[in-house]
């Protein structure tokens, strides 16, 4: 099997990453079953892919006939059952939490196709730790996607039971959706780029909750210097500060090493439900973050920080 072949995807999690995937893929001429259990996610999941089909199609990207087909080529399941029926490759994307991602993929694997890949956007957690107790080990890998709608770069990341057809499938089929695949050729906590990132996301948490600095200055001299169109905090809240939170703890599990663990300040934000992007509030106030405003990135406005 090759990745052209590869043309049935189950995306499992249809929240921020699942949905941004499932779009991609269907703008690619893949044929996408997005499953989640709950059902308000996935209707939430549809009007986003709505929102950035209409967006294409205002900026003369797409016709209306093409957005339409698009939309077409995803159909929402809430059971795994029915998602899996076709899968030539499933993509999970649960919250970061071991044990369940171990549930998950068992649950996967006794359902899906003999032929079926399976993987895991999992910027923190093995693919070897999660399919542990999976039998289709030679083909599982790990993925890491940024912001599927408007990145092409994708962390992907080998263990020792993946085969060498699943690697060459696996590269195959992230070209058909034209990613870039940056590989990481051996497994080890973060993958390689994003283990940067993470010392990056770490330090700025640290000079935010010890009152060094205040997360939109930080940001500020991030975009000013590195030319970003925005800076870790407001990655961060396109993560989701609930995620962020569960992939610092998985860190301090491996390592035992308080300084892992998410400051209070982090979590105090979570308990709140100020998540970011998708809660309307974290570091920025959403959906008119104060970064995409004129002036803010040379200091107008400061003073209404705080």
């Amino acid at each position: 099997m090759t990745g052209e072949t590869l043309q049935n995807v189950a995306i499992v999690g249809a929240g921020v990453q699942g949905s941004m995937l499932a779009f991609r893929c269907a703008l690619h001429g893949k044929q996408v079953a997005l499953v989640d259990v709950d059902r308000q996610v996935l209707e939430r999941a549809g009007g986003k892919i709505a929102g950035w089909l209409e967006e294409r199609v205002s900026r003369g990207e797409l016709s209306r006939t093409e957005a339409e087909a698009v939309r077409a080529r995803i159909v929402a399941h809430d059971t795994l059952a029915e998602a899996l029926a076709d899968a030539d490759i499933v993509i999970e994307n649960v919250p970061e939490q071991l044990e369940l991602k171990q549930a998950v993929w068992a649950q996967i694997d006794a359902l899906a196709p003999e032929k079926t890949l399976l993987t895991t956007n999992s910027s923190s957690l093995r693919s070897s730790e999660i399919g542990a107790g999976v039998g289709r080990k030679d083909k599982t890998f790990n993925l890491n996607f940024m912001t599927p709608t408007e990145d092409d770069m994708v962390e992907v990341m080998w263990n020792d039971r993946t085969s060498a057809a699943t690697r060459e499938a696996a590269l195959a089929f992230l070209e058909s959706i034209r990613n870039i695949a940056i590989v990481t050729r051996r497994e080890i906590k973060g993958f390689s780029l994003n283990r940067v990132w993470r010392a990056v996301k770490k330090e700025c948490l640290r000079l935010w909750a010890e009152g060094y600095i205040d997360p939109h200055d930080l940001d500020r001299a991030f975009m000013l210097e590195w030319r970003t169109g925005y800076g870790p905090f407001g990655l961060m809240d396109k993560v989701g500060l609930d995620v962020v939170r569960d992939i610092e703890l998985s860190y301090y599990r491996e390592s035992g090493d308080e300084s892992d663990l998410p400051p209070r300040a982090l979590e105090e934000m979570v308990e709140r439900g100020d998540l970011g992007e998708k809660s309307g509030r974290g570091f920025y106030e959403y959906p008119d973050p104060a970064y995409l405003r004129p002036g803010w990135l040379r200091g107008e406005g400061r003073e209404e920080e705080g």
